[in-house]
């Protein structure tokens, strides 16, 4: 049994590593521990990334130049198509597949690379990384649970393992006027798959439907909509079967000038718990083992998260992650200062079948994490705040340096991550920056920033220069294919021209 960082970092590290993510921060823990050699992804590092960590990186966002909302699982695909020349023709004529690619791909021919992975690893993925040549070792399969990918079914087999939840229905068709009747005013609909927020809609009135239907993707689950606190809990189900209820944070939803839509992932607060009634803690920590319990015995390994909404002191839970979620790096930064086994190194090491030991800590810890979304129409940035640590003085962000998550960040201090580069194409409600803490920048409940939190989001905002696009010309996800950086990074490098 794995029980310190040193021998999870040595068993990790016999193999170079690949992980495939949406944005190389979601691996963080992995690349400090120098876990991984190369990642790829949708959205490219941050500066000083390539260089502080040893890992060559490979991401659809900096050579095309957009921040878009392409989907993680099509945006890798596009990567390592590009890496190993395997692109169309017509992409390569675009500005896609060319003699860069090819050069990029032969970095990776004959190499023996483990998947660390941050999600399940998906078929088009493992044919291109065929294609280049790469022989990868992958974790061993387990059985396929696919209740856990259609809300809907999942809903239901919460309910069969003892979870309490909302009160809903599953329809195949949207009135509005039953609807209304049934679960109250306003309600939520969720298409039968999506995660951080897609697919799931706040319903007021009619009007609301109207995009719903015109996508498509019924019979819909409806639930009764609790405005209480947005409450996540990881768990780890070990490879001997054991369940482990970690850290809990308070999820930042519905909140004002941030530009997230309803139920859009706004970012974390792991110290907020410790406001809240220790009841509901307690009852969903409890409701977490149960369902951690029962993921178990059907095979299960690896973390999971809960999402539950507390209607006051009875927590309701809503759906699970089952997979590293957008919070589990931040929880690595809180377990790497404490010197202890992060989870995200736990996490692969139980997929691969490696038993890790140690009861992880569940007290409230000073860790926030707040998304930033650009609002309007499609802009170019013409200029944006540093990348790293920051501090706020006379209203203004001041930079004190480098700063790559929360291990750098003082009580005082702010690190400013995600931020696109100059000359990228911003589309409406992509993230504009991910704001690090120690210390809250909202109310308890989240749902509100505070009065510190807003003069640094003012401050944040001040330091863009976005200019509208001409109307001839805003590239998209079918826009011009990526050709991935062979360097150590791509972010080293100004976006090329979109169009």
């Amino acid at each position: 049994m794995i029980t310190s960082c040193d021998e999870a970092v040595a068993r990790l590290r016999a193999l170079p590593g690949l992980s495939c993510c949406a944005r190389p921060l979601n691996v963080l823990p992995l690349l400090r521990t120098g876990c991984l050699s190369a990642v790829v992804s949708v959205e490219g590092p941050d500066t000083g990334w390539a260089g502080e960590f040893g890992a060559s990186f490979h991401a659809l966002e900096p050579e095309r130049g957009v921040r878009d909302h392409t989907p993680a699982g099509a945006g890798v695909h596009t990567v390592l198509r590009a890496l190993a020349g395997t692109l169309d023709e017509d992409e390569d004529e675009d500005g896609g597949a060319d003699g860069g690619a090819g050069a990029a791909g032969g970095d990776w021919r004959g190499r023996e690379l483990a998947l660390l992975p941050y999600s399940a690893m998906k078929p088009e993925w493992r044919t291109a990384l065929g294609a280049l040549g790469t022989r990868l070792l992958e974790p061993p399969s387990h059985v396929a649970l696919p209740m856990l990918s259609d809300k809907r079914a999942q809903r239901a087999w919460l309910r069969s393992v003892g979870a309490a939840t909302p009160a809903d229905a599953v329809v195949p068709a949207l009135d509005h006027r039953e609807l209304r009747r049934r679960f109250g005013s306003p309600y939520v609909v969720q298409t039968p798959v999506g995660s951080s927020g897609k697919g799931t809609h706040l319903v007021v009135d009619e009007a609301d439907l109207q995009p719903i239907r015109q996508v498509g993707g019924g019979p819909w689950l409806v639930s009764g909509y609790v405005e209480g606190v947005a409450l996540n809990v990881h768990v780890l189900v070990s490879a001997d079967s054991t369940v482990r209820v970690l850290r809990p944070s308070v999820q930042l939803t519905r909140i004002e000038g941030v530009g997230a839509p309803f139920g859009a992932y706004s970012g974390c607060d792991f110290a907020a718990p410790a406001l809240l009634a220790p009841l509901a803690l307690a009852r969903a920590a409890a409701a977490a083992r149960r369902v951690g319990e029962a993921l178990a015995a059907l095979g299960y390994r690896g973390l999971f998260g809960a999402d539950f909404v507390l209607d006051g002191e009875r927590p309701l839970l809503l759906e699970l992650n089952c997979r590293m979620q957008g919070s589990t790096w931040l929880l690595g930064e809180l377990e790497l200062a404490e010197r202890a086994l992060p989870s995200a190194l736990r996490h692969v090491l139980e997929l691969y079948g490696h038993a890790t030991g140690g009861e992880p800590r569940t007290d409230a810890a000073g860790a926030v994490q707040l998304v930033v979304r650009h609002t309007g129409a499609p802009v170019r940035v013409a200029a944006a705040p540093a990348g790293g640590l920051h501090r706020l003085k006379d209203g203004r962000l001041r930079y004190c340096g480098a700063g790559f998550g929360l291990l750098e960040c003082g009580p005082d201090d702010c690190v400013l991550l995600q931020l696109p580069s100059p000359g990228m194409v911003l589309h409406p409600g992509v993230p504009l920056a991910r704001i690090v803490a120690r210390h809250p920048l909202t109310t308890p409940d989240g749902t509100a920033l505070t009065a510190p939190g807003r003069k640094l989001l003012d401050a944040l905002r001040a330091g863009f220069v976005l200019e509208p696009l001409e109307p001839y010309g805003l590239p998209g996800p079918s826009g011009p294919a990526a050709v991935p950086s062979a360097s150590a990074g791509p972010s080293a490098a100004a976006p090329r021209a979109p169009w």
